[in-house]
């Protein structure tokens, strides 16, 4: 095998840049609000309720599929309380139960991420930074098959400026040739450009909502249509199978 000459540093999320997370959030989410209203809640009163259960459960569980369990348990309880002063526990499990499936969801791959990962392994130390529960998100990288091609990982509470900082001083980086790759303004460009980093913003179509902001330096960012593009942006060509 040749040695590699590492000409650049990625930092690579991992849900919704490599594979396909809030997808499924999204379909358990509707199927929740079909359950509460059928018990009278209007699906606007409950999304309310859900994205102020869910950002609690952050904070004192962290990101994940067990978080919002405990967010749509939160989210049925709160609202039949409101209403008729008590909480059925039967109801309450129920609501629970949409969510049991994201912790062993399914893994799809979006498009052209291993071909490209493939491509830009020989001249790019690739690094996957990506936040959430630890052991949901090692089962994912272990069952997408991707895991041969980073030459470390982070798995962390949350994505930050000193989460950034660290891993350069860890990696022994330099900040003019590392970028962080990922689909959150919040998580991935933001604090990435005020570490000091350069930033690739991959948008995604379904964003969850509480990784949505604006992007504070844009004439800092660059940001390309689809994973893939990497490998025009560095100039490097696909490999051939």
């Amino acid at each position: 095998m040749a040695e590699r000459r590492f000409e650049r540093t990625l930092l690579i999320d991992a849900d919704d840049t490599l594979w396909e997370n809030n997808i499924f959030y999204l379909r358990c989410t509707a199927r929740f609000q079909d359950f509460m209203e059928s018990l009278g809640f209007s699906r606007e009163n409950v999304s309310e309720v859900l994205d102020l259960c869910e950002a609690e459960c952050v904070r004192s569980v962290g990101y994940g599929p067990r978080g919002y369990i405990t967010a749509l348990g939160m989210t049925c309880e709160r609202l039949l309380c409101q209403r008729d002063g008590h909480a059925d526990p039967a109801l309450v499990e129920k609501a629970r139960s949409f969510g049991k499936e994201l912790l062993s969801p399914p893994m799809v791959l979006i498009a052209e991420v291993e071909a490209t990962l493939e491509a830009l392994h020989p001249t790019s130390r690739l690094v996957l930074v990506t936040k959430g529960d630890e052991e949901v998100q090692r089962q994912k990288l272990e069952r997408s098959g991707l895991a041969t091609f980073f030459d470390a990982r982070y798995i962390v509470p949350e994505k930050e400026v000193g989460t950034y900082r660290r891993i350069v001083s860890e990696l022994s980086l330099d900040p003019h040739q590392t970028w962080m790759v990922g689909n959150s303004p919040k998580s991935d460009i933001n604090p990435a450009i005020e570490a000091g980093l350069g930033a690739i913003f991959i948008p995604h179509n379904h964003t969850w909502t509480a990784e949505r902001t604006e992007i504070a330096r844009p004439e800092l960012v660059v940001t390309l249509r689809r994973f893939a593009d990497l490998l025009h942006f560095f100039e490097i060509e696909l490999l051939e199978g």
